[in-house]
């Protein structure tokens, strides 16, 4: 079975974007809680108004991948621009996330506090990956529907 570059691009956006709805729901950083440490702080993606602006166009995008199949007629909304645009508002939302964590002190060592380790943040490291896919789709939906 043989798929279009366009719908190559939507199943890798639906992936990407299921990447980062799971990342969404995962903890993104703890501090202590081992052996000798303070009890564990930590929190999860959703919680901060960044990460919640990420979940809410990754879901955006989910709903948008589904328009066309729902739809008995092609939908104005369903454009390569739109897919363009969400991706833009989740990147931008996952790096304020990042700037945020870093002024708290959570990536980086302050001196204070330890950075986070990666299996004790893996929303976080998820949701990269998971903008990674989704860029890569939407590359990839964009580049098919330039050459139609």
């Amino acid at each position: 079975m043989n798929s279009s570059p366009i719908q190559s691009g939507r199943w890798i956006v639906t992936v990407g974007a299921m990447v980062i709805v799971v990342s969404c729901l995962l903890q993104w950083w703890q501090l202590g809680g081992g052996p000798g440490e303070l009890p564990a702080q930590s929190d999860v993606g959703i919680s901060d108004g960044r990460g919640f602006l990420l979940f809410l166009a990754a879901v955006t995008t989910l709903l948008l991948i589904t328009l066309p199949y729902a739809a008995e007629a092609p939908i104005a909304i369903d454009r390569p621009i739109t897919f363009v645009l969400l991706l833009a508002v989740a990147i931008v939302a996952y790096g304020l996330r990042v700037v945020s964590m870093l002024e708290e002190g959570l990536l980086l060592y302050t001196g204070q506090t330890p950075p986070i380790q990666p299996l004790r943040g893996l929303g976080f490291w998820f949701a990269a990956v998971g903008l990674i896919i989704f860029a890569r789709g939407v590359f990839e939906f964009w580049d098919a529907r330039r050459r139609f």
